[in-house]
């Protein structure tokens, strides 16, 4: 049987708080398997002067060896110019350069200049919604995919799931939960409402403050094996569930098929480079946007650099996914008011996902979203640097999240937190924040009560004059816990 994941912080109600199977190694050390096939791009016409466009052979050289089963697409050293999107959208696929500072992928327009009006987000803006380079997969677990319904609550910390139907179900497998917000009810009854409890009655979050997260489908996207299939109605898993289980929260249980889910597949050593552009005012970027991985499972993007982007990277409705050892620089200020200093939409964000892995990173400049997560559970940064960083609880309820052994340079803004009023606190509960530090340091002030319930500051953080302390925080000037991570 597989190894169940080992690091874990309990809360004062005894609650696992547990990261280490974030990431592309799912707390099993998994490696990605990959094929033997290699597809060089200039074997597909890929002219890397730097000035013709190679849109047409690297997307080529994908498809080919996608459905070849899968293979490493070589990037040789030198520049290649790409006026267009290339999406990976095979399993076992790996986009490879021959390194930072030898491959670059120079995009000298955005993706308003080439009208891709398909970019578009539900805002009809272009600020986060599609990427030049992509690994993209389907929306949602398909239909064929559907095992079955909890049928009966579950309370945090189980294993169990008490379900109308195990046909279908074995031992080793990997299954994901997904969960809904009921829109209508009351609030203490709804999962929003359960994500936001808060024991310090000064700092609810009341029905105004959660109104926009009513209703929200698939708002948890939980991925574990299933340990056993204990009778036709009862399987425990490998994992704890972070969260209770209840009947009206719509829990839905997937399975993960092959052939329907982008898995292990990568984007590694090369550059991303953007024509300078003067960023645009926030949320009316033109769209110079990096990376995106979407609807992926076990996927990575590694030592990677990305210069004069708007959006440097999202991972967007994924699970288990590494980007670890990734830069976002700019090649002089392109700032909208230079005064704000800011360089475009994000750094690096994580929304609609669970167990995702940043790591290593440097974030050399402010973007208006630093390190950004909204709607989604038991992800971490660590290990990373930055100018002056933001630690970007962006509201929409983020859950679990940690935030470890991070250097945030000159610490001006560490809690400067998005979203919308009613989208919730900037964080749901138990998000944690270990050995945060800065440059110069200077200690870092908490942030009020009303930023989140229940959660955790490990380090030399300060309060602020006049704030009161928060009841079911836990605030520890010892930073000698070991990696929280775990892996």
């Amino acid at each position: 049987m597989v190894a169940v994941c080992q690091a874990e912080l309990k809360t004062n109600e005894g609650l696992s708080l547990d990261w280490s199977c974030a990431g592309v190694g799912a707390g099993e050390g998994r490696t990605a398997y990959r094929p033997s096939r290699r597809c060089n791009i200039q074997d597909y016409g890929a002219a890397m002067d730097g000035t013709s466009n190679d849109q047409d052979a690297i997307q080529d050289a994908i498809d080919d060896c996608g459905r070849s089963g899968g293979g490493v697409v070589v990037m040789p050293s030198g520049t290649v110019r790409l006026e267009g999107q290339v999406r990976i959208g095979y399993s076992n696929v790996v986009l490879k350069g021959a390194g930072k500072d030898r491959t670059t992928v120079y995009i000298p327009h955005s993706l308003k200049y080439y009208d891709l009006a398909t970019g578009k987000d539900d805002d009809g803006k272009y600020s986060k919604s599609n990427a030049f380079l992509e690994i993209r997969g389907i929306r949602e677990p398909s239909d064929s995919e559907f095992l079955g319904t909890v049928i009966l609550a579950s309370p945090p910390g189980s294993n169990e799931l008490y379900m109308d139907d195990t046909m279908g179900i074995f031992p080793g497998q990997w299954i994901m939960l997904m969960m809904s917000d009921p829109k209508y009810g009351p609030l203490e009854g709804s999962l929003v409402g359960r994500m936001y409890s808060n024991p310090d009655p000064n700092a609810q979050c009341n029905e105004s403050c959660l109104k926009g997260l009513r209703g929200t489908k698939n708002m948890i996207r939980f991925m574990s094996r299933v340990e056993s299939v204990v009778d036709e109605n009862l399987i425990t898993l490998t994992r704890k569930l972070p969260l209770g289980v209840e009947p009206n929260w719509q829990p839905r249980v997937y399975s993960i098929l092959d052939e329907d889910r982008i898995q292990d597949s990568g984007i590694e050593d090369l550059t991303v480079e953007f024509g300078w552009k003067r960023a645009k005012k926030h949320l009316n970027e033109d769209g110079h946007n990096g990376v995106i991985l979407q609807e992926t499972i076990f996927c990575w993007v590694k030592n990677v650099a990305v210069i004069n982007a708007d959006l440097n990277i999202l991972v967007r409705r994924s699970n288990f996914v590494t980007v670890t050892g990734v830069d976002a620089r700019v090649a002089k200020d392109r700032s909208y008011r230079r005064r704000t200093n800011r360089q475009g939409h994000i750094a690096f964000a994580i929304h609609d996902s669970s167990d995702i892995e940043v790591s290593d990173f440097n974030v050399e400049e402010k973007w208006y979203h630093d390190l950004s997560t909204r709607n989604s559970q038991l992800s971490v940064f660590r290990q990373g640097r930055g100018k002056d960083v933001n630690m970007d609880l962006h509201r929409f309820a983020p859950y679990m999240i940690l935030y470890e052994d991070i250097d945030l340079g000159d610490g001006g803004r560490p809690f400067t937190s998005g979203g919308r009023p009613a989208s919730g606190l900037p964080s749901a509960g138990y998000s944690t924040f270990s050995n945060i530090r800065t440059s110069t340091g200077e200690s870092i002030a908490l942030p009020g009560c009303k930023y989140g319930p229940n959660l955790n500051f490990f380090g030399e953080f300060k309060r602020r004059k006049k704030l009161r302390r928060c009841k079911g925080w836990t605030v520890s000037d010892s930073i000698n816990r070991g990696a929280l991570y775990g892996n």
